[in-house]
């Protein structure tokens, strides 16, 4: 009967930690696939924005001259820079846990860029297209090297 008892407890307590582990090792999964997710949304978010920054100065910079632009054009382009800008900017500002250094740093230079004197319109939306463009091209490189799947057991 003792033997029995104690074969039952042993049994118990083997399901007991093996239950824990478990436990564990789906909390830990779960919590990292989460902090993943948040990541890819955050680069996400700031590659498009940036994307729709680098189209609006390609657009103003192209019809500069001709001035070819309708009004209804005009205002969609408005929308863009008016959206991008501050999610660029509210990015930088909040997202430096979600973003590697290398990529909080792109997104920081980006937002502090300032043109210098404007004399011509290429010296205001050229620089401003070629930051933008620039800090793009990194983000996007960063993102994936920041954002590769690994393969570690614990």
């Amino acid at each position: 009967m003792q033997s029995v008892i104690l074969e039952l407890i042993k049994l118990g307590s083997v399901g007991i930690i093996a239950g824990l582990f478990a436990s564990f090792m789906a909390n830990r999964d779960f919590r990292h696939k989460k902090w993943w997710e948040l990541r890819v949304s955050a680069y996400q978010n700031a590659i498009e924005a940036l994307s729709d920054i680098v189209h609006y100065y390609e657009i103003h910079k192209n019809t500069w001259d001709t001035n070819n632009l309708t009004d209804e054009q005009k205002q969609f382009l408005n929308v863009i820079i008016g959206e991008a800008r501050p999610k660029i900017r509210k990015l930088a500002d909040t997202g430096s846990f979600l973003f590697s250094e290398d990529a909080n740093t792109a997104l920081r230079a980006f937002i502090d860029f300032r043109v210098g004197e404007i004399i011509d319109p290429d010296d205001y939306y050229g620089p401003l297209k070629i930051e933008a463009s620039k800090c793009l091209k990194k983000l996007v490189t960063l993102s994936k090297k920041d954002l590769k799947v690994r393969n570690v057991w614990l």
